[in-house]
């Protein structure tokens, strides 16, 4: 981004007129969803036998959603106990984008919901996040993995852990109990191993907000924590408001991780930041560019009784679309152009037209000074 931007007094220009508007780079869009799975590893399990739960292709493709106060249980994967995991793939690279809102660069949907409406109670198995730049431009995720450490994971050197399971269920010295919960394909003895989330949080069937703070959230950073609204509920009351928006619109929009409830116009999920990745040996950050594979795994080392393991389910995972406002070419910066763009419209006759309603970010139907201090934020590239 230019930031000598900043210096130029912006005067409205005849000849620049709202023809600028109709400039684009004709870039072709590339499906905003994961599209391949690398690797599929579930730890052993009540659902990983079950031909409605252990497809991992169920983590392409759009989410379909249950709602907040019920799970999709239709088109999701499950990765059984502690350790179980999936890999995806992405058909292009994942940027880290301070335009996209909240500046979260992609977003994972699984089957949470909310207890009984309440924001801070929820039926949460959650899966840690890592990702990986394809580096070599092999296609294959045999690049560094990085960690998206989130709210709960201070030492990943401390929290690392490893479980030992067997397939001779009739003695108790490694799980798991039933031959039923064993995965296709595995035999013998073999390991797993996760960042281990505390189960003095995270170990219970229902997941309570940590944080004290009036609409804080004190979670953040993990799968299957917040619920995937249905499609087109734009203000998250479990109601439909746009019947006719596509999943490639609603569910590329990431939802604040870090205010409780659903925001508006977000199709929900688990928002994390590429910025928030860390190397797990150092603890540094490592401000990564972008990410081409994404590793789910089950970070929980706790079974329930009657309920049983907890197990993550995924549905899908989505690169977030950059916020359109002050973007007027569309080419995926805020720059001189832009900023011109605005003072046409600002000073137009009609600055509520289709050509102008970028401009208008409350909106209410006029862009008046409150429109331009949102578009200096976007000039400068902070937020």
């Amino acid at each position: 981004m230019n930031h000598s931007m900043l210096n130029v007094r912006f005067v409205p220009v005849a000849a620049l007129g709202l023809a600028l508007l109709a400039m684009s780079n004709g870039a072709t869009a590339e499906t905003p969803f994961a599209t391949d799975v690398l690797d599929f590893s579930p730890a052993p399990g009540q659902w990983v036998n079950d031909d409605f739960f252990n497809d991992p292709t169920a983590a392409l493709g759009a989410p379909f959603p249950g709602g907040l106060p019920e799970p999709n249980e239709l088109t999701v994967v499950s990765l059984g106990g502690f350790g179980g995991s999936i890999t995806l793939a992405f058909d292009h690279t994942v940027l880290d984008d301070l335009l996209n809102p909240f500046g979260m660069d992609a977003i994972v949907f699984g089957n949470a919901f909310l207890l009984d409406g309440d924001p801070d109670a929820h039926w949460a198995e959650c899966a840690t996040i890592e990702i990986a730049l394809d580096v070599n431009g092999n296609g294959l995720a045999d690049d560094r993995w990085y960690l998206i450490p989130g709210s709960h994971i201070p030492d990943p050197s401390v929290q690392l852990l490893t479980v030992v399971w067997d397939d001779h269920v009739v003695d108790d010295m490694y799980p798991p109990e039933l031959a039923s919960w064993i995965p296709p394909g595995f035999s013998g003895q073999w390991t797993t191993s996760a960042f281990e989330l505390p189960a003095e949080l995270f170990g219970f069937a229902v997941v309570r907000n940590p944080s004290t703070l009036a609409d804080v959230e004190g979670i953040f950073g993990y799968a299957e924590y917040s619920p995937t609204v249905r499609l087109g509920d734009l203000d998250a009351d479990n109601s439909v408001d746009d019947p006719t928006i596509l999943p490639e619109a609603f569910y590329t929009v990431p939802d604040d991780p870090r205010t409780t409830g659903v925001s508006p116009n977000s199709g929900g999920g688990d928002a994390f930041d590429i910025a928030w990745a860390i190397d797990p040996d150092t603890l540094l950050p490592v401000a990564l560019a972008g990410f081409d594979f994404i590793r789910l795994t089950a970070a929980v080392d706790s079974v329930l009784g009657g309920i049983g393991e907890k197990s993550p389910e995924i549905d899908a995972v989505a690169d977030a679309a950059p916020d359109p406002f002050g973007d007027f070419d569309d080419d995926g910066d805020i720059d001189l152009f832009d900023a011109a763009v605005f003072q046409v419209c600002r000073g137009a006759l009609d600055p509520t037209s289709s050509e102008c309603a970028r401009a208008d970010r409350e909106p209410n139907d006029s862009i008046t000074s409150t429109d331009w201090a949102a578009m200096s934020v976007r000039l400068t590239g902070v937020r």
